[in-house]
């Protein structure tokens, strides 16, 4: 079995400006961020996988309990309900904002690399590869 965890840097990203613009993210701010190159910290903690995110510019974090529902906080004030379950090498998290939008986030671990494909219910996915470092 891949351990999940460790430590990831972005090397690229696939189409992650027109997901982003699929959420409602202005065009200048979806491609500054995806200009960000930022880490990625993934600590399992028993039932409990936290994600923590440096870009540089903003520090991010999430922390899911497997199989229950979390508040899952989000720039922007926004406040996402998030439920994620480990299958393996893969990590999927399926998210609901406060106006009922859905999306998933599905991070497929390797030995050197992760992988994230982000899905909303209304656009094109996005995909983020890091290595791990």
């Amino acid at each position: 079995m891949v351990q999940i965890q460790g430590k990831y840097q972005l090397v690229k990203n696939e189409n992650f400006v027109e997901y982003l613009a699929t959420l409602g993210i202005p065009e200048d701010k979806a491609k500054a961020a995806d200009t960000l190159k930022p880490k990625l910290e993934v600590v399992v903690d028993g039932n409990k996988i936290s994600l923590n995110s440096d870009s540089g510019v903003e520090n991010a974090s999430s922390t899911f309990i497997l199989g229950q529902e979390v508040d899952e906080p989000m720039p922007n004030n926004i406040i996402l309900k998030s439920t994620a379950q480990l299958n393996g090498d893969t990590l999927t998290v399926n998210s609901k904002t406060p106006t009922g939008k859905a999306g998933s986030r599905v991070y497929k671990f390797s030995d050197t690399e992760l992988v994230v494909t982000l899905t909303s219910d209304k656009g094109p996915q996005g995909k983020r590869i890091y290595k791990r470092i």
